[in-house]
């Protein structure tokens, strides 16, 4: 097995009707104690500030960032079901916080399909099963193994899908509901356009309105 993964990881029983954020997870550059969430995490406190049930999968590292994020994402109400990443530290957007560690050794160590990656589709998959709509956060941190199966998955589930990505990693989420290029923090009210406009497209999957 690989050393890096975590085995016997519990499942998660997501709320009915969530929104379900799966992806990159990040924090920005530290200012003083605070951690500021980015991609994924941002997007996932963004939704219940929407007043919407959301939960979100991905990665973290197993430090003190990684540790706080969780704690904050969960006191806001999100529902985790996060898996942290042995050896390795949360990520940080934007420059290498110490000059002699490359941004290319910061991304998560994963080569090809990893058991962390068939992980994360596995739990994907459960947890469409209850999912009002899907949204992929992808800024090529190596979190997504395969984005056409995840993608795949939402279509089998009949559960529309926004892919908020990086222009480099549009390619994968051709066939997504949706799909827009962003960097790793995006702006309220533009996430709300596309949950909008993602409602708009595929209304006769969802009921009700994604934001209040």
């Amino acid at each position: 097995m690989n050393r890096l993964l975590t085995p016997n990881v519990d499942a998660v029983d997501h709320p009915d009707g969530h929104v379900l954020v799966v992806g990159d997870i990040a924090v920005m550059p530290p200012t003083g104690a605070a951690v500021i969430p980015a991609a994924a995490a941002q997007i996932a406190l963004l939704l219940t500030s929407f007043d919407q049930h959301c939960s979100l999968i991905g990665f973290v590292g197993d430090d003190t960032a990684g540790a706080k994020l969780q704690d904050q994402l969960r006191n806001a109400g999100v529902s985790l079901d996060v898996l942290p990443v042995t050896d390795w530290s949360s990520y940080i957007v934007g420059p290498a916080v110490d000059p002699e560690q490359p941004e290319q050794q910061r991304v998560l160590p994963f080569n090809g399909m990893s058991e962390y990656q068939a992980h994360l589709q596995n739990r994907v998959e459960r947890a469409l099963r209850n999912a009002r709509a899907l949204v992929i956060v992808d800024q090529g941190f190596g979190s997504m193994g395969d984005p056409r199966a995840v993608v795949f998955a939402a279509q089998q589930m009949n559960v529309p899908s926004l892919a908020l990505c990086a222009a480099s990693q549009r390619q994968g989420y051709a066939k997504a509901t949706r799909v827009i290029s962003v960097g790793p923090q995006i702006e309220a009210e533009l996430l709300r356009q596309q949950l909008d406009h993602l409602q708009s497209i595929d209304a006769d999957s969802n009921s009700g309105e994604f934001t209040r």
